[in-house]
């Protein structure tokens, strides 16, 4: 614990860059990190999220010194942030520490691989409603700050793709919408309209519970 220190997270800030090593951690307390992958044109789109069930910077434990994404914050808040020479000590050797730490790799590992077969496959909507409740189960509120700007990135898709499968989701209920600000009403028909991907990736984190919600919501069979 004397080796951890808090730090406070601003909106679109950058914490991981392929041109440069990184030398600390991250554990996000109520902040929310979005990773990124960017292609030559400027187009990116979200491989991974990371929250308070995780950490930031998995893959400097496995020997790489540079990450092929871009780590952005996608929510404001804290975090404890941690040197990399202090954990890797405790990696190598305790047992212990390598299987907490292996264990949150799987789990980033079945991210990234749902994460593909989503983006291939299912509706834009289904996707969108996939987002929107990831982010809700690393937050204790209903309302996520977020521009349609933001989510046409984060899915790699045009903003007024955004724009339309919002406005279906809106008709109905589930969620409103002003100004960057979602707020959503009906998560569990949210969970319903979702593909069956974000079934697949909360189920990797059976030790994650949202204290605000209760376990994750999976779409009905």
């Amino acid at each position: 614990m004397p080796h951890f220190e808090r730090v406070e997270f601003l909106l679109g800030q950058r914490l991981f860059d392929p041109s440069y090593t990184q030398e600390h951690l991250y554990f996000p307390l109520t902040a929310i990190v979005s990773w990124m992958n960017t292609l030559q044109n400027g187009s990116s789109t979200e491989v991974a999220i990371t929250g308070r069930e995780g950490m930031a910077g998995i893959f400097l434990l496995m020997g790489a010194t540079q990450t092929q994404s871009n780590a952005f914050v996608q929510k404001a808040g804290s975090a404890l942030r941690i040197r990399l020479s202090v954990v890797q000590e405790s990696f190598d050797q305790n047992t212990d520490v390598q299987k907490i730490f292996l264990r949150f790799t799987r789990t980033v590992l079945t991210q990234l691989a749902q994460s593909t077969v989503c983006y291939r496959h299912h509706s834009l909507e289904q996707q969108l409603c996939r987002k929107l409740l990831h982010t809700l189960d690393r937050q204790d509120s209903e309302i996520i700050l977020m521009t349609h700007e933001l989510l046409s990135q984060a899915l790699g898709v045009r903003r007024e793709g955004i724009s339309h499968a919002a406005y279906r989701l809106m008709k109905e209920n589930i969620i409103s919408y002003a100004r960057g600000r979602i707020q959503v009403i009906n998560r569990q028909a949210l969970a319903n309209r979702s593909c069956e991907c974000y079934g697949v990736i909360s189920k990797g984190f059976p030790f994650f519970i949202n204290p605000m919600n209760g376990p994750p919501f999976t779409p009905a069979d």
